[in-house]
């Protein structure tokens, strides 16, 4: 096995198993501290049109998908929907904007006020089927359906799960206008609970089957960049609060922002957040990127992972 980064063959296993599949070990890059499982057979393009990932990200405990209440799903992502929108609305203004990964379609509800249209590709069946009838968005199976292009193409939390990130960078500069923008958020794979507080409990709880990569903020930037984009933007967002971190950290659970609410004061939060990013061990990464011209891309590229 190589590195998808740098084609590095040697690693250090940083974690035994996932939270669901035993077998499946984390390892790291040596040389560029990439992230990535040492196989990826469990993350199938079948499991997530059935809604799998659906199912195992938001704790559905029935067989159909549908049995989640929309409304639910679409309360659970309002926050990040919002603040997407307030953060991209100046870029997609009266642009043409596809979202790749388009989930529950709650980002392009509220982009589609200012942007001059919208569209979204999503494998879910349900969900494209439901975004469609309740508000008459186009949402494509894949990207390869694609007839048109568009000014700015967003990927939110999406990129992690792709077997093959390299090609489908490349289908996105492909459809881009010529001076389109690419915008991607993805986990962060240093985030402070892993980095700095070492915090098992978070460990065996964010490696899983369908995070097949984890980037940095120079592996990302790297596998962006060789792929036809130019760098507008490379940082970092802290989306969960401090006393979600205190939680994980005293009681190994999920959901300290909502628990310890306490904690929640603006000015704590902001200045924890600040340093955070300044020191890069936020939880997320957030990265923009202008199209750049196709024959500048970089030949740099190891393809699939077997």
């Amino acid at each position: 096995m190589k590195c998808l980064i740098c084609g590095n063959s040697r690693f250090d296993c940083i974690h035994n198993g996932t939270r669901d599949i035993p077998e499946i070990d984390v390892i790291r890059c040596t040389e560029c501290g990439m992230v990535q499982l040492d196989n990826n057979k469990y993350n199938t393009e079948q499991d997530y049109s059935k809604g799998g990932m659906l199912k195992k990200s938001y704790s559905i405990t029935t067989d159909k998908t549908e049995n989640k209440e929309w409304k639910t799903w679409l309360l659970e992502t309002e926050q990040d929907d919002n603040r997407r929108y307030k953060t991209l609305k100046h870029i997609c203004a009266g642009k043409s904007v596809l979202e790749f990964g388009c989930g529950n379609g709650g980002f392009l509800r509220k982009i589609k006020n200012v942007a001059s249209n919208v569209a979204g590709i999503e494998l879910m069946e349900e969900a494209r089927e439901y975004i469609t009838k309740s508000d008459g968005i186009k949402v494509y199976q894949a990207i390869d359906a694609i007839e048109k292009n568009y000014d700015v193409v967003c990927m939110f939390m999406v990129i992690e799960h792709l077997n093959n990130p390299d090609e489908v960078l490349k289908k996105i500069h492909k459809i881009l206008n010529p001076d389109g923008i690419f915008i991607c958020e993805t986990p962060n794979a240093n985030d402070a609970l892993i980095s700095k507080y070492e915090c098992r409990a978070f460990e065996n709880f964010t490696y899983w089957s369908k995070h097949v990569i984890l980037f940095n903020s120079n592996t990302l930037e790297r596998i962006i960049t060789r792929n036809g984009f130019k760098t507008r933007l490379n940082t970092q967002i802290q989306r969960y609060s401090l006393s979600n971190h205190l939680y994980w950290l005293a009681k190994g659970k999920a959901g300290g922002h909502m628990k310890w609410s306490e904690f929640n004061g603006n000015d704590l939060n902001y200045f924890y957040a600040s340093e955070l990013v300044k020191l890069k061990i936020a939880d997320t990464l957030w990265y923009i990127g202008d199209k750049s011209d196709s024959s500048i891309m970089e030949q740099e590229n190891y393809g699939e992972r077997n």
